[in-house]
């Protein structure tokens, strides 16, 4: 059984909340410290091989971490609840909520990478495998030009203190290789997505057929210098458009 990295309020609206690829839920704490706890009860995950589960084998594709995501629920004793998630989590979240529709009430993603599957090149999937030796410089290269010097410093530092190469390697073939948007219309509740708006990478074309794919789905945009980390560039912004949208 995973442990929950860190159970934050006391509002009767309950969120598990997701990370993403390159590190484990520490990557919130700027926007954690911007949230409505009276209102929200919010759940922080660390999937298997990373954070306070690092010595966990990963789980195994995005449905394994949908599971491992509705475990935690099932340790917490939510039978419904919203789920929030970045990138690789927000791809994650909407899998969660196909699987288990008559338990999550709303879900928000935060770039979230396409449930299509993103297909890579040889060259290309080599690249983001490799960017391992220096994730700074894939950050600040593919998905958030502008993000400042120091998070960035930050990111990279909690990278390494809270997961391995293996691990790396194992998350980037699962988000790579989800194929349930065929199935995203089995969920009817509200759904945003949520984009920064200077991401080159999950952008509102990439999402196009994530969006048209949902019964009930729209998109917003964190605006200015906000890249693929806005909860890291833009806290404000973007707890204020995630907790508008969690219903």
């Amino acid at each position: 059984m995973n442990a929950i990295a860190a159970i934050e309020g006391s509002g009767d609206h309950r969120v598990l909340v997701l990370h993403g690829w390159a590190l484990d839920s520490s990557v919130w704490l700027t926007a954690r410290a911007r949230t409505d706890q009276s209102r929200f009860t919010y759940a922080y995950l660390d999937f298997p091989g990373y954070g306070v589960n690092r010595p966990e084998a990963p789980a195994d594709g995005i449905d394994g971490m949908a599971a491992v995501a509705l475990d935690a629920a099932d340790q917490l004793g939510w039978s419904t609840f919203s789920v929030l998630g970045h990138s690789m989590g927000g791809t994650t979240a909407l899998r969660v909520a196909t699987l288990a529709p008559e338990r999550v009430t709303s879900v928000v993603a935060l770039t979230p990478v396409s449930p299509a599957g993103t297909p890579l090149d040889e060259a290309t999937y080599g690249s983001f495998a490799g960017a391992w030796a220096d994730p700074g410089a894939a950050i600040r290269g593919a998905l958030a030009p502008h993000i400042d010097e120091t998070d960035l410093k930050n990111l990279v530092d909690r990278n390494r203190s809270t997961m391995d190469q293996a691990t790396w390697e194992s998350y980037l073939k699962n988000w790579t290789s989800p194929d349930f948007l065929d199935q995203m219309g089995t969920y009817e509740g509200p759904t945003t997505l949520i984009v920064g708006e200077s991401d080159p990478f999950v952008t509102a074309e990439y999402l196009g057929d994530t969006l048209a794919a949902l019964k009930n789905g729209n998109l917003k945009t964190v605006r200015g210098k906000a890249g693929h980390y806005p909860m890291v560039e833009n806290a404000p912004e973007t707890v204020a458009l995630s907790e508008q949208s969690l219903y």
